[in-house]
């Protein structure tokens, strides 16, 4: 493929510029049909690489705040009574060492509050400010609207099929994981 065009916004003026296709897609171009589950992975990855690169760049410079900070906020907002550490880092199926570093980061900035537990001094649970809350607000609405500009374009039923179809899919995979299905 020859890239998608676009415009960009720089020093207020409007800059025509072409994206050149990401590995993925350059990648799927050249299979074979025959190769349909790896020309399926390849694109689904291809498709996440492109929404988390816009997703990142958005947080990036509106925020000053990265896509991994934003994911511990959304966790701490689903789980608003706060979650250990370690729970933390299984939600959003990371290391710990991983959450620690961000977690950190977030409790600098005033977003995160970090107790011990009160059972189990070893055991550190995070839960989310009111600052924190405040600024995931406005920061999943900029995620919002980049997520509805990329997918815009997909008609509701197509949107409706698609999203049936990776529902369909997640199954398939949550029961290879858990070793329902032969790997080989």
């Amino acid at each position: 493929p020859a890239g998608i065009h676009g415009t960009e916004i720089r020093h207020g003026k409007a800059i025509a510029f072409m994206k050149e296709p990401n590995l993925f897609e350059s990648m799927v171009g050249g299979m074979s049909e025959d190769d349909r589950a790896l020309r399926l992975w390849f694109s689904l990855v291809g498709c996440f690489t492109s929404v988390e690169r816009a997703l990142r760049q958005r947080l990036r410079q509106e925020f000053d705040l990265s896509l991994p900070r934003f994911d511990v906020l959304t966790a701490l907002v689903t789980f608003p009574e706060g979650l250990t550490m370690s729970d933390l880092a299984t939600k959003l199926a990371v290391s710990k060492g991983n959450v620690t570093g961000v977690v950190g980061g977030l409790r600098e900035q005033g977003l995160v509050t970090r107790t011990r537990q009160k059972t189990d001094r070893r055991v550190l649970r995070v839960v989310i400010t009111q600052t924190g809350k405040a600024a995931w607000t406005e920061m999943q609405a900029a995620y919002r609207a980049v997520i509805d500009k990329m997918l815009a374009e997909l008609s509701a039923g197509d949107a409706a099929g698609l999203t049936q179809s990776l529902i369909r899919l997640q199954q398939i995979l949550d029961r290879a994981d858990d070793g329902d299905a032969d790997l080989g």
